[in-house]
């Protein structure tokens, strides 16, 4: 079925008509509403970590604890709505309108299949895997800070997947609205229910709970309420499509892994760090690291506008669009990166003074500024995991990032257990991640250009072909 562009709403049409047009300026229109959006999310951690410095070490060691598993699901989600995202605009860029509809309808189908088969599982081994890496006393804090954010596995992935069928449409703006929105919904419950409840770190996870579910409602509300969007979602789509569940796995499933297998190593590098400098030490790494992640942003960003362009160009089959994408994404991110780098390395001291300023947790503060300072100096490189795994996606190469993912975090792993084992201090600890970050940033550059060799012979194939 081709695409109808009379039935649209003006936005709905600008947004695709975007996405179909040159790719420099799909991503550069779809990559500024995508980093204020992740902004928003990542700003949740941070606003978490905030408001919980004042319970203590242990309450912040609870929520680096259970961060590995929490971001695995944030992964899972994260991966499916890439996958959904990618397929949609492939099927736009196509001309198939009916089948990005029907895609979109299983994406939530598919979120709620594996909800249903993961929460019990969560739920079950919470405590064993929790006190297996390193919970130990404060098992009890990291169960409060658990069980709820298990309990809304279901929530946790339709967001992620709602996003990406937004993004799929080109309605990168609606994908950042409903990010701001769950962030002030988390900026706002946060210190009611931590404190004015006295829910402690529980209060912290339920009002990210809420944060989700707000995120839910105001996409449901636009396609099903306002039903101004390109894409609909109708019953009739309901009944399972093994073919559509197939072509969002093509890029989902890999992805997930991808973000998944990144969290799980960190439960190995929580249990070394933990080893090393105690459940302190893991309370400022994981700040350090959610602020690594802000960083990163304008890659992410970049990255996820990729997947919408390119994969409509590879739709098209705009072959030489795909490298004028990438090649622009690379440039910008990693200016853009690079003077952000600087900056943390040299506000590290303000920075660390702020997540640092309860009684039991000032003495980190040094150690927190040179934390800071060494992650500063991979950071660059980061863009070339973001984007270069984003161009894979595009071009249903996502086994390729996978592979490259699993020898990124397998060669850091041993790197940082023999870091532990054989120098056993902290620095010691941080420099091996960021030279092991390096590497894999280098790797995932290397298997984008070979992507794009291939992508280049088939533009000349296909001219060859129009001669």
């Amino acid at each position: 079925m081709k695409t109808d562009y009379a039935s649209m709403g003006e936005t709905a049409k600008k947004g695709v008509e975007i996405m179909l047009g040159d790719p420099k300026k799909a991503i550069a229109a779809f990559s500024i509403p995508i980093a204020v959006a992740l902004f928003a999310q990542q700003s949740n951690n941070l606003v978490d970590s905030f408001w919980v410095t004042s319970l203590g070490a242990e309450a912040m060691a609870a929520l680096g604890l259970v961060f590995p598993i929490y971001a695995v699901l944030i992964g899972i989600g994260s991966g499916l709505g890439i996958g959904t995202s990618a397929a949609i605009a492939r099927k736009i860029g196509m001309g198939r309108a009916e089948d990005a509809n029907r895609t979109a309808m299983q994406s939530l189908i598919l979120c709620i299949i594996i909800s249903a088969i993961a929460t019990p599982v969560l739920l079950v081994t919470a405590e064993p895997i929790l006190v297996a890496i390193g919970a130990g006393p404060t098992i009890d804090i990291s169960m409060d800070y658990a069980v709820p954010l298990y309990l809304s596995t279901a929530l946790i992935l339709i967001s992620g997947v709602m996003s990406g069928i937004l993004r799929g449409e080109g309605a990168a703006r609606k994908s950042m609205y409903i990010q701001v929105a769950a962030a002030a919904t988390n900026l706002v419950l946060d210190p009611i229910l931590i404190y004015t409840f006295d829910m402690g770190v529980a209060g912290a996870a339920w009002a990210t709970v809420a944060a989700f579910a707000v995120s839910i409602i105001m996409g449901m509300y636009w396609y099903l309420a306002k039903k101004n969007m390109f894409l609909t979602l109708r019953r009739e789509h309901m009944r399972f499509s093994m073919e559509c569940q197939r072509d969002i796995m093509s890029v989902g499933l890999p992805q997930s892994v991808e973000l998944s297998v990144m969290n799980l190593f960190n439960i190995t590098f929580n249990f070394c760090i933990v080893m090393v400098g105690t459940t302190d030490a893991l309370a400022i790494y994981t700040v350090a690291w959610r602020i690594v992640y802000l960083l990163m942003i304008p890659a992410q960003a970049m990255g996820g506008a990729i997947v919408s362009a390119c994969s409509a160009e590879f739709g098209m089959k705009r072959y030489d669009m795909i490298k004028k994408a990438y090649v622009f994404s690379v440039k910008s991110s990693v200016i853009i990166l690079v003077a952000l780098s600087l900056v943390m390395a040299l506000l590290a001291e303000p920075i660390s003074a702020v997540f640092t300023s309860s009684p039991d947790m000032e003495y980190l503060h040094n150690d927190m500024v040179v934390l800071l300072r060494i992650f500063a100096v991979f950071v660059p490189f980061m863009s070339l995991v973001f984007v270069g795994s984003s161009l894979l996606q595009a071009v249903k190469r996502s086994k390729v990032a996978l592979m490259s993912t699993v020898i990124r975090n397998l060669a850091l792993t041993v790197i940082f257990v023999a870091a532990a084992f054989l120098v056993g201090t902290l620095t010691s600890l941080w420099w091996a991640m960021t030279l092991s970050e390096i590497f894999g940033g280098l790797l995932m550059g290397y298997w984008a250009y070979i992507v794009l060799t291939d992508v280049a012979k088939r533009d000349a194939r296909a001219a060859e072909r129009g001669k």
